[in-house]
This record gives C-alpha cells, sequence and structure tokens, in this order.
C-alpha cells in the first residue's frame, strides 16, 4: 500500500490521464486553451500532493506510536518446579492467582500453601509447557522482571529479531520474525529488565531447585539442557542442525517417561530452533484464551 486507498490511487490515476489528453487536444487547438489546462493541472497535483503528505504523515505518526509501546528485549528459559510466585494472593492479588499443584500434577486451591522449594507442597502445574499454534506464533508461560507494576497474569507478544544477545547464529536467525505470547506467573526479582524467562523444561532450575521427585534437573544449572549442547557442539562454523539434534536427542532421553515435559523441553529444538538467548521486540498484548485457561 503506497499511502492511499486502492479506490483514491485509481481516481487520480483517471484523472492524471484525464488531464494529460486534454493538455493534448490543447495544443492541437490554440494556446490560450493549454495555458488553462496547464494551470488546473499545477493546481490539481498540488492537491494531491499535499494528500500524499497527509496520509505519509498520518503513518509516520502511526509508527512512531507503535514504536514507543514496543521496547527491545531478550528470552532465557527455566523450569524450577517452585510454587509459581504469582500464586501467592499477596502477589498476583485477590481472585488473580496462577494455578498451582501438587507433585502428582493435581491442582492446589490453597493460595497459602508453601512452596516445595521451601519443603512444601505447592509446585509448578505441568499443564504450562509451551503450546505451538502455528509454525510462527506460539504460547507460553514465564518470569517477567521484578520491581515495576505488577505483572501477575498480563500477557506479552515477543517478535523475536533474529539476532542473540551474546552470538547470532544461524539457528537464532531461523527464529527471525515468529511470534510468542507469553503470560507471566512468576516474578523474576533475579530477571533483567526486558527479560523474559521462559518456562521450558530442561531450561535450568536457576537459583531453585524443587524437581526431585518430580522430572529430570539434567543440564547446566542455568540454561539446561542447551547449554549442555552449545559446549558439546561448540561455537564456531555451522551449529545450526548439530545443536538442533543434541538437544532433540536429550530432551527425548530425560524426559521419557514424562511425556508432557518432553513436549514442552522439544519445543526449545523444534519451534525455537535452539538458540541462546534470542532478542526481540516486545508490547504488552492481550491474554489469549488458551493462556488463560492454563494460568
Amino acid at each position: 500500500d503506497s499511502g492511499i486507498g486502492k479506490t483514491s490511487l485509481a481516481k487520480v490515476i483517471v484523472n492524471e490521464l484525464d488531464i494529460r489528453y486534454r493538455m493534448l487536444n490543447a495544443t492541437i487547438n490554440n494556446k490560450k486553451d493549454f495555458d488553462v489546462v496547464v494551470e488546473e493541472a499545477r493546481v490539481y497535483n498540488g492537491i494531491v500532493l499535499k494528500f500524499f503528505l497527509y496520509k505519509m504523515k498520518a503513518y509516520i505518526l502511526l509508527a512512531l506510536f507503535a514504536y514507543a509501546l514496543s521496547a527491545r528485549g531478550f528470552a532465557t528459559r527455566y523450569w524450577d518446579c517452585c510454587k509459581p510466585s504469582c500464586s501467592w494472593t499477596s502477589n498476583a492479588g485477590s481472585g488473580r492467582e496462577a494455578r498451582e499443584c501438587d507433585t502428582r500434577m493435581n491442582r492446589i486451591f490453597d493460595h497459602n500453601a508453601r512452596s516445595k522449594c521451601d519443603g512444601g507442597p505447592s509446585t509448578t502445574c505441568i499443564s504450562q509447557v509451551p503450546h505451538v499454534q502455528s509454525s510462527n506464533l506460539a504460547y507460553a508461560f514465564a518470569a517477567a522482571p521484578g520491581g515495576g507494576p505488577n505483572v501477575c497474569g498480563k500477557c506479552f507478544k515477543l517478535t523475536f529479531d533474529g539476532q542473540g544477545k551474546y552470538e547470532t547464529k544461524t539457528n537464532h536467525q531461523k527464529l527471525r520474525g515468529k511470534q510468542l505470547i507469553i503470560m507471566a506467573t512468576n516474578i523474576g526479582y533475579d530477571v533483567a529488565g526486558g527479560q523474559f524467562d521462559l518456562m521450558i523444561p530442561g531450561g535450568g532450575v536457576g537459583i531453585f531447585n524443587g524437581c526431585a521427585g518430580i522430572m529430570s534437573t539434567a543440564g547446566k544449572q542455568y540454561g539446561g539442557l542447551l547449554s549442555d549442547c552449545e559446549e558439546q557442539v561448540g561455537w564456531d562454523g555451522d551449529v545450526y542442525s548439530k545443536r538442533k539434534q543434541c538437544l532433540t536427542n536429550k530432551c527425548n532421553s530425560e524426559f521419557s517417561s514424562n511425556p508432557t515435559a518432553k513436549k514442552g523441553c522439544l519445543f526449545l529444538a523444534d519451534w525455537m530452533e535452539a538458540p541462546g538467548n534470542p532478542t526481540m521486540d516486545y508490547e504488552e498484548t492481550p491474554c489469549p484464551d488458551y493462556l488463560k485457561q492454563n494460568y
């Protein structure tokens, strides 16, 4: 779209052709008629130019407004099996608490229950693994930066730009243009500004570890199985398929008896292309039904 609607553009073209036709006839008839048509064309073209400028100004303002609403950030990953911080009423507010489960993945409705990471029964529900909606759109839950306004239950659209925070490989480039809508279930006080810590089994436990008796915690404390694969495969050359295959093998092995956790782990290898800390633009967005139903 050049900035005007198709109907308006058609009118401009028709009028332009009409003026040029009349100018040609005027040159054949007499100079006076020609001068009249030229002046008419000058006035008409001035109106068209103003029309285009107003349209361009409107589109520029809209682009600046959209830019102001978005911000730059990057994505990491974790799964610590702790009670989500947004499950506490004091963090989320009454009626906005995130779901929590026991170690057998049965729902817990006591929002005062202690976290498994603190010796209690409450842990993260396995139903909160990422979900693929299409080849370019997926949903996930995440820890959002703490210290600001309450983010519990808010959703953000992450649009990946094909780059990485520390390196850029084909894995990152393949992710370019894909969108991940996340819903905040954790307030990450160890999460930097603009960082979204995606909940992915096998993504590393981070500071806390409540996964004993629930699922495998293999892999690096920070970065999990993919960080292991990055070290095994190396950092030079074309590592795209090697990292993906390494991570796929580890997901299948570590979560062979837990199909839902395995699905979540493979999300990082398949839909996300096994990138390390990809960068993106993000903005707050309405929450889709899938995330609201599993929050």
